[in-house]
């Protein structure tokens, strides 16, 4: 059953998902963490941060698919050099060269989709969880009387807060 997604998984995750969701009384700061590891955007969508929940979805999901199509590319690679090695017709071993490159690229190129997809998944943690605490300062920036100001300087802009 290579390549099938459990239904009875994906269902756990869902329900798991919206239950912690549901008991947002208090703010438990390791929830948003758990729910990021498990669940792309989990974290971000618990903090009620839905646009950086679509991003870590979509940037989840890329990486994950450009794993397994490089890891597909990989194994077809490796069936064609099977098949060639089994045909005694070739005269060089020229084709089974380029073959043997090939593979080694593709693995190289599945290995690093699969680091990336593991940083943007601590990445996204590690993002929900800060949220999670930041959710709690509520203070404005500006307070009655102070100035921010924005003006170009020679080698760009310059901000200035005065208070």
């Amino acid at each position: 059953m290579k390549g099938r997604i459990n239904f009875n998984r994906v269902v756990f995750l869902i329900l798991l998902t919206v239950f912690m969701i549901n008991l947002r009384g208090e703010t438990n700061h390791k929830v948003p963490l758990f729910l990021s590891m498990v669940i792309p955007g989990g974290g971000q969508i618990y903090n009620q941060k839905y646009i950086k929940a679509g991003i870590y979805i979509a940037a989840e999901s890329l990486f994950i698919y450009g794993a397994l199509i490089q890891d597909q590319r990989l194994n077809d690679a490796r069936d064609d050099i099977k098949e060639m090695k089994l045909d005694e017709i070739l005269d060089s071993s020229q084709p089974i060269d380029n073959m043997e490159f090939l593979v080694d690229r593709y693995k190289k190129e599945r290995n690093n989709f699969i680091w990336i997809s593991i940083g943007t998944v601590l990445l996204s943690a590690g993002d929900a969880y800060v949220d999670s605490y930041f959710s709690e300062f509520k203070r404005d920036i500006i307070i009655q009387g102070d100035k921010l100001s924005v003006s170009p300087t020679y080698g760009g802009l310059a901000f200035t807060y005065t208070w």
